[in-house]
């Protein structure tokens, strides 16, 4: 209920913050009420007294001032330490700048929400609050402390939107509406032709590609299980795309004020929570994955063609990622952020959408994990720059296999040697930067310096990508039948109990590196696992691939190989691109503290896994399948483009989306006897062709000789 006329004044006052309790425990954030402030009746004034100019009437600002308590100089209070012991235990990596250019921690700091009047601005207040503090603290100094206020601009906001919208926000908006348009007509135009029209059916056109009815069909339809398909990796991918939501669901914790921040520390070096600590492991399995199946389709092309093309290896790759990763970046850059408002929108959606704005042009050129590695369009978008930067290299490693398979194999030892050594030398010319993979006791400034030259760089990133280059030729010589050893049931046991240890000592071995407080930083220790501890994931990881692959996975490939897997493991890309816009609107728009507990954080997480699975169905359908479907026809020259619908069995296997690694099928992107084949990659399904053409067609249906295999993250490869 909004208040009415001179009580306007009362809700400025009833919705600012009173008192914060429980502050030793964590509680360092009253967000106060943002709309009683903002929404608050105009207060009229008398402009003569306030000053020329000024309007008539004012409403409420709502602002969020950051209180940092700081020792005194040579004080040895109690409190005060007791205060800066809860506050270092608290601090995060989000940090501001004051109106002196000190940085210093936001979340370390208390928030308390103040409602003034919206003709004051937030210069001014930050002044203000620090005249009244500077008479306040000699008073506070003698008891052990003092405080420090900062206001940073987008601690403020007033009511409506928190910028206007511009041409950019009109401009994809309509691109948008358009986009949903052409699915409309496609559809119902899909729907209406028969079968028989033919020449309807060519009039239409590329229009056609933009059927949901066709799109759909090829999503649901799961091909016959067979143990020539690469199914497993299915469920691989799925749950790595879930392992990846719920750490950065996370990592928002950072973002979110608790009632009870100070045990998010405590949890994070606890070994029961390894596997949340430890989810950067999914993108390494989605490096592997990809190098695997880019490798195997590789050797399988060149073999039946003798023949490789650059520029369409590079092309279509291009093509087949950026559509949808654009698409979502102009959607974050423009009218995302005028969805919603609260007192965490400007910070936390500002930031995000002003990012996009900034560095769109570096995101659509894969560059930006070098060219603005801290501020980067879309924060999980990192992975894409990473994977396309492999893509580019990777001729290096495949064909030197290709044409001299010991000097290959020698070239691919020495860059996985290199792969470990580069992280380790980092770690060890850094301390104490480097702990472990992710710290929360890092200062800002340390993990900004961690996530640009360790956590985002190619170069420290591609163990696991060159690992899954040389998983990928072995399969290719054990397929073709130059290897012919077949493991014993002990073998096969031996081989599935050192996986496991393998994966398990990964991920919970890194324990100590994470207790700052009670394992004291050694150098040789950190630079050691962070060198090797992607290989030692790759190892784990590849036995079940290859054992999964090669018929000897058991029930483990069965339930990875399960059919809804198979569906899911289609909308991945999509899920990847969407989830994280997802939660950005949840954080920013939270009016209150929350009490942290595992369980909360997990309710999350399934929720944005079910949102981010409604998403990536939308951009699947819009554009990853429709693009798919164009580029095809422009390649083949149209000759299949206006095949009129036949039965089910007849619809392609690949779903529409060839993207491996977070895309693609498993049972899609076949090869051909042209010699054409598709390779997977993690995050995108990428195609290898080795014919003149340098394409791939992933979604015809049958093969040579009627068997495909399923490449990285779904694609699927003829053998």
């Amino acid at each position: 209920m909004r208040l009415q006329g001179p009580t306007g004044v009362t809700a400025v006052v009833d919705s600012s913050s009173k008192f914060v309790t429980g502050l030793l425990y964590g509680n360092l954030a009253d967000l106060g009420n943002y709309d009683e402030c903002v929404t608050s009746e105009p207060i009229s004034h008398n402009a003569t007294a306030v000053g020329q100019g000024a309007p008539e009437e004012f409403t409420g600002r709502y602002a969020l001032p950051a209180l940092q308590l700081l020792k005194a100089v040579n004080s040895s209070s109690k409190l005060s330490a007791s205060l800066q012991q809860t506050l270092a235990r608290t601090a995060s990596s989000h940090q501001v700048r004051d109106s002196n250019g000190e940085e210093y921690s936001a979340l370390g700091s208390v928030n308390l929400a103040v409602c003034v009047p919206s003709t004051c601005q937030a210069p001014l207040l930050e002044t203000v609050f620090n005249h009244v503090l500077n008479l306040a603290n000699p008073l506070l100094e003698k008891k052990g402390y003092r405080v420090q206020v900062s206001l940073p601009a987008n601690y403020t906001s007033v009511a409506g939107l928190w910028r206007e919208p511009d041409t950019g926000d009109y401009t994809v908006i309509t691109i948008c509406v358009v986009l949903l348009l052409l699915v409309l007509v496609a559809t119902s135009m899909d729907v209406t032709l028969s079968s028989e029209a033919v020449e309807a059916r060519k009039r239409a056109g590329v229009l056609l590609a933009f059927s949901a009815y066709t799109n759909g069909r090829r999503l649901m339809h799961v091909a016959p299980p067979s143990d020539s398909n690469f199914t497993c990796i299915n469920g691989i991918r799925f749950f790595s795309a879930m392992w990846v939501i719920l750490g950065h669901r996370y990592r928002w914790a950072l973002d979110i004020p608790y009632t009870n921040l100070i045990v998010i520390p405590q949890r994070v070096t606890d070994i029961s929570v390894m596997m949340i600590a430890s989810a950067p492991l999914s993108v390494d399995t989605f490096f592997l994955i990809g190098g695997l199946v880019n490798s195997y389709s590789f050797m399988r092309a060149v073999g039946q063609r003798k023949s490789f093309n650059f520029i369409m290896y590079y092309v279509h790759r291009y093509i087949r990622l950026t559509p949808a990763f654009a698409m979502m970046v102009a959607i974050t850059a423009t009218w995302l952020a005028l969805l919603g408002n609260g007192p965490l929108w400007t910070k936390v959606m500002g930031s995000a959408s002003q990012s996009c704005r900034d560095n769109w042009w570096t995101a659509m050129l894969y560059v930006a994990n070098y060219a603005n590695a801290n501020d980067q369009c879309m924060m999980q978008s990192w992975y894409l720059m990473v994977d396309m930067q492999l893509h580019w290299l990777s001729p290096l490693l495949l064909v030197p296999l290709w044409k001299w398979r010991r000097i290959g194999l020698g070239w691919i030892g020495i860059v996985l040697i290199a792969s470990c050594a580069v992280p380790f030398a980092i770690t060890f010319a850094n301390p104490p930067h480097f702990r472990a993979p992710i710290s929360v006791e890092l200062s800002k400034a340390s993990q900004s310096f961690f996530m640009a030259h360790m956590y985002f760089p190619t170069h420290t990133r591609f163990t696991s990508y060159v690992f899954g280059t040389l998983a990928g030729y072995v399969l290719f010589i054990i397929k073709a039948g130059h290897v012919r050893y077949t493991l014993s049931s002990k073998e096969v046991a031996l081989g599935w109990l050192m996986s496991t240890a393998i994966c398990l000592t990964v991920v919970f071995g890194a324990q100590p590196l994470f207790d700052a407080k009670n394992h004291p930083f050694n150098v040789w220790e950190s630079s050691f696992y962070l060198g090797f501890y992607k290989l030692a994931w790759s190892v784990g990881i590849t036995w079940v691939v290859l054992a999964c692959i090669l018929g000897r996975g058991g029930p483990v490939n069965a339930f990875l190989s399960w059919t809804p897997f198979t569906i899911m493991g289609r909308l991945t890309y999509g899920i990847y691109l969407a989830h994280a816009a997802i939660q950005i609107v949840d954080v920013s728009s939270n009016r209150s503290a929350e009490y942290y507990t595992d369980f909360k954080m997990v309710e999350h997480m399934l929720s944005d896994a079910t949102l981010a699975s409604f998403f990536g169905l939308v951009l699947c359908l819009t554009l990853e399948s429709p693009i798919m479907a164009i580029e095809k026809a422009l390649r083949t020259g149209g000759s299949k483009r206006s095949k009129p619908r036949k039965q089910e069995k007849d619809v392609p296997t690949n779903g529409g989306v060839d993207n491996s690694g977070f895309i693609g099928d498993a049972d899609s992107g076949r090869t051909h006897g042209d010699g054409k084949a598709s390779s997977s990659n993690p995050i995108a399904h990428v195609s290898v062709e080795a014919s003149t053409t340098g394409a791939t067609s992933t979604d015809d249906n049958e093969s040579e000789n009627g068997k495909s295999v399923v490449g990285p993250l779904g694609t699927a490869l003829a053998v």
